[in-house]
This record gives structure tokens, sequence and C-alpha cells, in this order.
């Protein structure tokens, strides 16, 4: 049934004279023109049905391919396993040369590796911070251990860090001294006419 353009009402076809008629708004149409407007309406809807009849034929037939493949490999391979099963398999197997592999890499392109983790960084630092808090609150112990073992690893570096709070703790110590002695107070404007704190260093 014809609907009206104007308020998509039905029309009424009238015998006298070859036009629509709206009974709600009384208005009148050509009956070519009306029945072009159908045709064309009625082809786009029949389009319409078409791509989603092709799509869903197309997804079945899709499926049934990627089921004959899967059944194929099977009868051929003997029920093999997948290639993620190798994958993981192959590197469980050769875990160490792997790695020794992937070492030299990146000492061959330090550079590259480098600006390539600053990067992912950079994208992802939000969701790197979660990760490791998470893995930190679920293994604790495990990060306790991980801590401990670096300072084992690297005890010239931690010695060399404590002598540097050692020393700055007595350059701070002996910058308050100083600014007692002259009668400086760290919040005036007076601690900007000091003298500078390294300056002293040498009586440490």
């Amino acid at each position: 049934m014809p609907r009206c353009p104007n308020c998509s009402y039905k029309l009424v076809l009238l015998s006298s004279r070859p036009k629509y008629k709206c009974a709600l708004c009384s208005k009148l149409y050509p009956k070519k023109e009306i029945e072009v407007k159908e045709f064309q309406e009625f082809n786009k809807r029949g389009r319409i049905e078409d791509i989603e009849i092709y799509e869903k034929e197309r997804k079945e037939q899709l499926t049934r391919i990627r089921e004959i493949k899967k059944d194929l490999r099977l009868l051929f391979n003997g029920f093999s396993k997948t290639p993620k099963e190798y994958r993981k398999e192959y590197y469980e197997k050769n875990k160490d040369k792997i790695r020794q592999l992937n070492k030299e890499w990146r000492l061959r392109n330090r550079e590259h590796d480098l600006n390539r983790k600053q990067e992912y960084r950079k994208k992802n630092g939000e969701i790197i911070k979660v990760k490791e808090k998470l893995r930190i609150l679920n293994n604790p112990e495990s990060e306790r251990q991980r801590q401990n073992k670096w300072r084992r690893d690297n005890r010239a570096i931690m010695r060399t860090y404590g002598m540097i709070q050692h020393y700055r703790a007595k350059q701070k110590a002996l910058a308050l001294q100083y600014l007692n002695n002259e009668e400086f107070k760290p919040s005036s404007g007076g601690i900007f006419h000091s003298v500078p704190t390294f300056a002293l260093s040498y009586l440490l």
C-alpha cells in the first residue's frame, strides 16, 4: 500500500482520475509519480535483502571451508599438534639458544632497541605501571628476592650510592650549621646571598 510522502499515511487511488489522495492531509499525487517511488523503494529493499543473504551465505561458506581445511590437516598430519603448540614446544627446547640470539641482536642494535623500548613505554606507560604494581602485590616475596639479588650482583653500585647519600647528608648538615652561624634562616631571602654549599665541600 503506497504511503503519503508528506505524512506517511495510506494513499487512496481515485477512480475518477489517475491520482492518489491522502485521507489525512488531503493532498493529491500523480499515479505515475507514486508508482515510480514505490518501485524505487521496492528495489532498494530488495538490494538490502540480497546483500544480507549474500553475507550470510558467505560466512557459512567460509565456515565450511575452514572446517574442511582443518579436517584435511588432521587427515594428512595424523592428528598432529597445532602451529602454536609447535612454537611453544620449540621454544621450550631451545630457550637458552633463543635468549642468547635475542641478547646478541640487542647488542648489535642497541640504539634501535632502546628507541623501540622508549616508544613502547610512552604509549603504554600507565599499563606498564599497573602491571608492575599487580605483579608486586601478587608476589611480594619474589619482588624482594629480585631486589636482593640485584643488590648482591651490583655491590659496587650500592656502595657508591651509599657514599653519595652519606656525603649529601654531611653537606646538608654543614650548610645548616653555616646558616646558623651567619644568622640566616632557610626561609629568608638572605639564603640566596650566602656561600653555595659546594664551596664548603673542602671542609668535609
